[in-house]
């Protein structure tokens, strides 16, 4: 990169930015782009010889910085990893994130790199509300591929002239098909609980199956309705996932 370059990009930075050889070919870019901490965000610039770009880069060290407290470990949780990336054109090359920009729109570059290194380490500050959106899309996602061999009907309306209970899920392979109800709040902990008592009353035959997300979330009461109407509780997703498949074989085994 030019002196003129790095002049102008000086300018536009109010003269708080210099570069530091880190190695041949490798300048770590300091100016005011910092994490939550107080730290210093990685930034490095290199020059990509046969095209004259320049290439903004972090070496991998945003998603390190991001495993101290987060892991992108489920494939919903890279869903959003991924769409953080694609929405600001960055490219993602086994964990080393980067944008390639013409020596001119450096600085235009930088900004939009920071912008999207401190979108992904933010990640780690609203970890229960990603987790808490994504409940019913990894509850889904396990049923449809783990529990496939089950034939699990998603969406299931037990009594078709009455759309308002609704079932999350449906083992309707037996006698006594097994409805599944999700639930991550108080709210959808009532409206499973309702439910149960209506299929009850209408002499249904039936198991019902509650998967709670979080049972600290729901209030006393709810739980002690939603304990009473349902015939299983598992207090949590991964609880579900190790012990679904013995479950479900073994409410067969009763019909």
């Amino acid at each position: 990169m030019t002196e003129e370059y790095i002049n102008k990009i000086k300018v536009q930075f109010n003269n708080f930015f210099y570069l530091k050889e880190k190695r041949k070919n490798i300048l770590q870019v300091f100016a005011p782009f910092y994490h939550a901490d107080g730290d210093m965000m990685d930034i490095f610039l290199s020059e990509i010889s046969d095209n004259g770009l320049i290439r903004i880069s972090d070496y991998g060290l945003t998603l390190m910085r991001l495993s101290y407290s987060f892991d992108v470990d489920t494939p919903n949780k890279e869903k959003i990893f991924n769409k953080i990336i694609s929405e600001n054109s960055i490219q993602n090359d086994n964990g080393n994130l980067f944008i390639d920009v013409k020596p001119e729109y450096t600085y235009h570059g930088l900004m939009q790199f920071a912008q999207t290194v401190s979108k992904i380490t933010n990640m780690r500050l609203y970890k229960r509300e990603v987790i808490h959106s994504l409940f019913f899309e990894m509850l889904e996602e396990y049923m449809m591929t783990n529990l496939q061999k089950y034939n699990p009907q998603k969406n299931y309306f037990p009594i078709p002239e009455h759309e308002e209970y609704e079932v999350n899920y449906c083992f309707n392979h037996r006698k006594r098909p097994i409805y599944v109800f999700g639930v991550n709040n108080s709210a959808n902990a009532r409206l499973a609980t309702i439910s149960c008592q209506k299929f009850i009353a209408e002499k249904l035959n039936f198991s019902s199956l509650i998967i709670l997300e979080d049972l600290d979330v729901i209030g006393k009461k709810d739980q002690s309705r939603l304990m009473s109407a349902a015939d299983k509780q598992f207090p949590s997703l991964e609880d579900f996932q190790k012990h679904a498949e013995e479950y479900i074989e073994r409410e067969g085994q009763l019909n």
